[in-house]
């Protein structure tokens, strides 16, 4: 490392600049990581973030697949029966993700229990999309099934957060 700073001597004076520049923001950033006992408000930020786009997801997901089940979109995939529930559980997701985003009060509560609504129609409408044996459905079922029993676990592990 010496030999190649005697060869580029402006290496040496940009190296130092860096280390000047950057030295304080690194030394506070593990300082920061390494207090014990200091709750990080940026980890609860983040987790609550999390949550509101999980929510979101979902409602557009379940919102999507209402549109088309309705047939609204062309004949992807009709099923008219499904439609509805799907519509109604998805309006319902989204409101509770826009009222916990704006931590309107009760905010937990209602996107607890939106999620959870969510979460049974969704393996209801597994039990009915599995004997149709339409795999993209199945597929969908599946995936929004995961988000929500995430978007719920975080919302019962982290009580009052969306409030």
């Amino acid at each position: 490392m010496r030999a190649t700073l005697e060869r580029f001597p402006h290496l040496n004076v940009i190296l130092s600049v860096v280390l000047r520049v950057t030295s304080p923001l690194v030394e506070r950033c593990v300082l920061h990581v390494r207090e014990p006992g200091v709750p990080d408000p940026g980890a609860t930020r983040t987790v609550r973030t999390f949550i509101i786009a999980l929510m979101f997801v979902a409602a557009l997901t379940l919102l999507a697949a209402s549109a088309v089940h309705a047939s609204l979109l062309g004949a992807i995939d009709p099923f008219p029966g499904a439609a509805p529930p799907e519509a109604l559980l998805g309006l319902v997701l989204a409101i509770a993700a826009v009222a916990a985003f704006l931590s309107w009060a009760r905010a937990w509560a209602f996107a607890v229990v939106a999620t959870l609504l969510a979460l049974v129609g969704t393996v209801y409408g597994l039990t009915v999309t599995v004997p149709r044996g339409e795999p993209c459905d199945v597929v969908n079922h599946v995936s929004l099934l995961a988000g929500l029993i995430v978007a719920a676990g975080l919302l019962v592990r982290q009580r009052g957060l969306v409030d």
